[in-house]
């Protein structure tokens, strides 16, 4: 998936690629792009709020410009009908973000699923998989979807 992810990035970035790649903050956009586009894709429902606050995030949070983000975002929800599994990116996660890092990320995920103010069941479990396998503490990925979705009523 990760060279899949590699042909969106050339596709929409064309010579530009490899300078954009080679910089390891631009990896870790990569690995996160990914799993935030199983989060908008897991429910069979496209939302245009996720979308929206999916390129809300990669401007914030990633410096992507919009221009580049809307492409992004095009590219890879085509290819994400290839992708078999996200534990490849859960792998590079590990090896390049900070336990912050990864929790700042977990709450990037609900800040998607929450986008529009529905949250299902299996968003919620996709996000508690994720968590598991990026070793973030069941007591931060309560406490990253209470930031987000606010307390149970």
């Amino acid at each position: 998936m990760i060279e899949k992810l590699k042909q969106i990035f050339s596709s929409t970035l064309g010579d530009n690629t490899d300078a954009y790649l080679a910089n390891q903050q631009q990896s870790k956009v990569l690995a996160a792009v990914a799993l935030m586009i199983e989060i908008i894709a897991v429910d069979d429902e496209q939302h245009e709020t996720e979308k929206a606050m999916l390129q809300q995030i990669l401007a914030s949070q990633f410096d992507v410009e919009d221009s580049d983000a809307e492409k992004l975002i095009a590219e890879a929800e085509r290819a994400h009908g290839e992708a078999t599994d996200f534990y490849h990116f859960t792998a590079d996660i590990n090896q390049q973000f900070n336990e912050q890092e990864k929790i700042e990320l977990i709450e990037m995920l609900w800040q998607i699923a929450w986008a529009d103010h529905e949250l299902q069941d299996i968003e919620e479990h996709v996000i508690r998989k994720l968590s598991s396998l990026l070793y973030v503490s069941h007591k931060d990925f309560i406490a990253t979807k209470l930031k987000v979705v606010g307390e149970p009523s």
